[in-house]
Order: C-alpha cells, then structure tokens, then sequence
C-alpha cells in the first residue's frame, strides 16, 4: 500500500531519529501497553489503526499476533517471548517517523514493523540508516524503495510486492486479454503521487512491450482520499475509452466504483483495477461492474490449498470476522521472517545479525504459491510471491479464472529494467 506525503513530512528524516535512537533500552513502554518483562523480545510497528484506513493496520496487527501468539505457547524464542508493541500513524508520514523514533529510544525496538506508505517508508529508511536497527517495510511498494542503490539500506527489508513485477505481470497478461478483444483505447486513474504516476507508466510501458496496442486517451491523478470522484468519473467518460486502468485502492477504489456506476463509466467497458480484489473493497461494493480483471492481492482460493484456506480461517476468528487483505499476508510474512530470524539467532535481537540470517532466506508461509515466499539477497526484497489475474464475480471466492504470472518472466524483465534505470 503506497500513500502521499503530508505537508512538513521533510523534516523527519535522519537527523531527528538518530537525536532518540542512542537512548535504546532503559524506558518503560507508551501508556495503555503491558510492561514489558526482561525476558521479552520487544517488536514495534508503526501502522495506521485509526481513520478511514484503519482496517489496513488493524489487519496488520491481526497477521502478526496469528504467528507471534503461536509462538509464544509453544515457549517463545530460546524461552523469550515475543512482545509486538503498536503504535497509530494516523496515515500520517511524519507520525510514522515519531512512532519509529520513539519505538527506538523509548520501547527499546531493535526490530521495527513498517506498516506505512511509500512515502513515510523512504522517510524512516533514512533516518535508520546510520542506526542498528532491523526495519520491515511491509506496504510500500514503490519499486525505487529497494531497486535504487543510492536508497539501500542493509538493514532495511521489503517484504511486500513491488510495483515493476505488478507492471511486468500485468503487461504480459492484460495485453492478451486485449488483443483477443480488439481493445486499444484506454483511459487510466491512479492515486497522484509515487506510486500511483510510477507503476501507471510500467503498466503501460509493458503492456506495449508485450505486444499490445495502447492509446491512452486521458489520464487523471485524484488525490489520495478525495471525498467525490465526479470530476475523476467524468473525465473518463468525456474520453470515450474501451477500457480503464485504475490503481486506486481502498475507500478511494470504492468510491471512483460506485460513482462510475452511477454515470455509466464500465458500460461496455474492460475495466483493469488491479486492486479491487481486496477484501474490504471487493465484498462492499453494492453493484459491481460487469466486466473487471483485477490482480490478486489476497483471496482464500489462491492458492487452493488446504494450508491457506486454514490461515484464512484462523485469521478472520482472531480477528473478529474480519477478512484478511494484501497487506495482511504481506505482514505474516515479515512475522515469519523475523521469527525465523530470531530462532537462527537463538533468541538474539541484535539488528545486524537478525538481519544476516534473514537476508537470502526463504520462509514457509501458507499463502505461497509452494508454500513458499524468499527475501531476494542483492537488494532485500520479496520475490516469488503469488502473482496472479482473474476476472471478479458476485459472490465468493469473488475471483474466478486465474492467470498465474511467469516469475521466470517477471525476474528477467526486472533485471533489463534495473540496467536501463542505472540500478544495476
């Protein structure tokens, strides 16, 4: 999940983490929170669990506890238990930074959970750089974050997808599907910042690598939590497209949905929206529209297997009914990364060897494609997770007819990509 800088934002980057992160260790956890005893590994995260988008975060929190509380009844760690403290970003990208910050100097945390946007992710990365603490980033998936040498940080992991492989999968895929339609016209929507403007340009510049025909008609940019896509809606329409992209998500993606049903936006139209597959957006929308592709991001029927429906079982009862999201598998992923760590460590939270010992691995988790997903070595990034198209229908499992992408393919393309934007 990628979210737009907030004004000021530029002010916290190195210098006002590192003025806290020497004073690690001694304090007592935030009010509201247990006191954490001796023998705990204390883990922070930084995530949105208030507001419009606080079922992001609150998902996020769910992911990890499923794990963490598992591990912790059958002992711990090396008889360490492990301690998640949370703290509310607000979707702000400055508080994020302070919540960081905070979670150094006042909690302790050698291990930090990044539940944040493409923006705040890039501000804590900075400012953790000249520290020795492991950082997760789990949403952001802006592709400079790991790709761009000038960004990398050794200590610093992504373990969510990224934005190149959506773009190479979705190119290799969607052009397919067009050309058997005879679809050339497009008209494009994506939230207007990074990763809105960034992964909109691949998708498109892929599409056309794989052969498909692309005019794009119009494109608009709306803001990251607009209240009203009328504006957005109409520019589309006044376009006359045969299809629309859209990489708008969450409230936002509900939205430009149920406004375009009202003026006609997905008649006769293929409509591409990536991200519309989200449980909390795929199962609200009152009408959907009749013709839509949308990428994988979670779904209980993919893979089919007995050991992801199990996890989605197991989810929703601690989590109150409440579905996971693509953030969700993305966060028990990072959960069984650092365990696995810590266990490598025998118990051990110092940040550079956790970090050695999760660099290059790969984690059994229930929603991998294998049962599998693995941190890629030269840059600290996921790679090998499920990555697939589908077409949306009514009612559960809400996807049918999945498209696997070629990894083979996707890597191949990445490496090309990387050469000609300087990165390798």
């Amino acid at each position: 999940m990628n979210r737009p800088s907030a004004r000021g934002s530029h002010s916290f980057t190195r210098r006002t983490l590192l003025q806290s992160a020497g004073a690690v260790a001694a304090m007592a956890s935030a009010p509201g929170l247990l006191r954490a005893q001796p023998s705990t590994i204390k883990i922070g995260m930084s995530a949105v669990t208030t507001g419009r988008f606080a079922y992001a975060g609150l998902g996020q929190v769910v992911a990890t506890k499923l794990l963490f509380e598992q591990v912790n009844a059958t002992g711990g760690i090396e008889g360490r238990k492990l301690e998640l403290i949370v703290r509310d970003s607000r979707n702000l990208p400055e508080e994020a930074v302070k919540n960081v910050r905070s979670l150094i100097s006042a909690d302790g945390c050698t291990i930090i959970m990044s539940a944040e946007s493409s923006s705040a992710a890039a501000a804590i990365n900075e400012g953790l750089r000249d520290t020795k603490v492991a950082c997760f980033q789990m949403n952001s998936e802006a592709s400079s974050l790991t790709a761009d040498p000038k960004k990398f940080n050794p200590l610093v992991f992504r373990v969510a997808r990224q934005g190149i492989h959506d773009a190479i999968a979705g190119g290799a895929i969607v052009s397919r599907m067009a050309k058997e339609r005879g679809i050339t016209r497009w008209a494009t929507a994506a939230p207007d910042y990074a990763f809105g403007r960034e992964t909109t340009q691949q998708f498109i510049d892929y599409f056309q690598h794989f052969g498909g025909k692309m005019e794009v008609v119009a494109q608009a940019w709306p803001k990251f939590g607009a209240p009203d896509f009328t504006e957005v809606v109409t520019r589309l329409l006044s376009s006359n497209p045969q299809a629309v992209y859209s990489l708008c998500f969450g409230g936002d993606l509900i939205s430009l949905v149920e406004q375009g049903n009202l003026y006609g936006l997905f008649k006769d139209k293929l409509a591409v929206l990536p991200l519309y597959s989200d449980y909390g957006v795929i199962d609200t929308v009152k009408q959907q529209p009749p013709n839509v592709i949308v990428q994988n991001r979670y779904n209980w029927s993919y893979p089919a297997t007995p050991d992801n429906r199990k996890w989605y079982d197991d989810y929703r009862k601690l989590g109150g009914g409440a579905k996971p999201h693509n953030w969700a598998w993305q966060t028990g992923a990072t959960a069984q990364f650092i365990v696995d760590g810590l266990r490598a460590t025998k118990g051990d939270p110092d940040a550079t060897k956790v970090a050695a010992a999760v660099r290059g691995s790969t984690v059994r988790v229930p929603f991998g494609l294998d049962g599998k997903v693995s941190l890629r070595a030269e840059d600290n990034t996921l790679i090998n997770y499920p990555m697939a198209y589908g077409v949306a229908i009514a009612a559960e499992p809400f996807v049918k007819d999945w498209v696997t992408a070629d990894w083979k393919l996707i890597l191949e393309q990445e490496a090309a990509w990387k050469k000609k934007q300087g990165y390798a």
